[in-house]
């Protein structure tokens, strides 16, 4: 797994030595999300993410170094709040299909659960600001899962294909499924089938 971190955030969610409000945090974090889903991230500016968070300008400074360091950090809290999500209750001694099947299991209840913050975390992904940080946090909470991935190759339980090929696979179709816009009402039984050919398209 490709993992550099180019963009330092010298104001970032959890670094900033300034006294903070969480609730201001909380506010300005969810009214960045919200709109950038509305008007993209191209038409978002410090004063419109102000305005929606109803605090003034000059706090958002307070958390955030500028504009790009505002859109970037909370790209990151995104980022690793989903790779938290899907390993929770992760228990490496398990089978790998077990282990595959909890993190599916969990990042589908994530992803449902949170699709402003998924619909924010695609957009950037498509932004040009992706081309300045890739996070190494999120990858290192899931390195016990990528261990076990590398293992279950060398041991041919699942293809020896490049991780970042392997992941697509495994993911992808999580987005599409859990919408609210997905015809097909994603019961228990679908949400096993879907991962049962999740699996199927790694497995030997």
């Amino acid at each position: 797994m490709k993992v550099q971190l180019v963009y330092e955030r010298s104001f970032s969610y959890h670094k900033t030595v300034r006294p903070r409000d969480q609730h201001k945090r909380e506010a300005i974090f969810e009214a960045t999300v919200k709109l950038v889903s509305d008007v993209g991230f191209a038409d978002v500016s410090v004063s419109k993410i102000a305005k929606e968070a109803n605090v003034s300008p000059a706090t958002i400074y307070v958390y955030y170094k500028n504009k790009e360091d505002l859109l970037i950090s909370i790209f990151v809290e995104i980022h690793e709040q989903k790779a938290s999500a899907a390993m929770k209750g992760f228990d490496e001694t398990s089978p790998l299909k077990e282990m595959f099947r909890k993190i599916w299991n969990n990042s589908f209840k994530f992803i449902s659960e949170n699709r402003d913050h998924l619909q924010y975390h695609e957009q950037f992904r498509s932004s040009p600001y992706n081309d300045l940080v890739n996070s190494t946090e999120a990858t290192n909470i899931m390195q016990p899962f990528l261990a076990a991935l590398e293992s279950g190759a060398k041991d041919k339980v699942i293809k020896r294909i490049d991780d970042d090929i392997l992941v697509a696979f495994i993911f992808s179709a999580i987005p599409v499924l859990s919408s609210s816009s997905y015809k097909t009402k994603m019961t228990r039984k679908n949400i096993e089938t879907a991962f049962e050919m999740a699996w199927d398209a790694i497995k030997l």
